[in-house]
């Protein structure tokens, strides 16, 4: 029960951020290139939140670390940036949103494995 749960809130948390991701924004400013903005540490809690989720979703199927989720997780935020870049919603590709992403990704494995995996 309690599996299913995690799984079903692992689904759903990670379609809301795609969803959110492509939503179109009228009147975006021009990007600036700087790692010290607000939406690059959302990317990173974002991230962090699903990588942990996945990682626990993951962990409770096998009760092993399964690497491939913590790929789906990365290959999710690039795919979001890659359609930013092609649909016409006011959004835009940026690679710093892929290294916040990336920096989230593995600071949600280095939590997961301290607690879960160490315990």
């Amino acid at each position: 029960m309690f599996k299913d749960v995690v799984k079903k809130v692992t689904s759903l948390y990670t379609l809301l951020i795609i969803i959110i991701s492509l939503i179109p924004i009228p009147h975006i400013p021009l990007r600036e290139t700087s790692f010290f903005q607000w939406d690059k540490f959302f990317h990173l809690f974002v991230y962090l939140i699903m990588s942990i989720m996945w990682i626990i979703n993951g962990f409770l199927k096998t009760k092993k670390f399964k690497w491939s989720y913590l790929f789906y997780v990365f290959f999710i935020g690039l795919l979001i940036e890659f359609f930013q870049f092609l649909l016409p919603n006011g959004r835009y590709f940026e690679i710093e949103d892929v290294i916040a992403n990336g920096l989230g990704i593995l600071l949600g494995f280095s939590i997961s494995y301290l607690y879960i995996f160490k315990n």
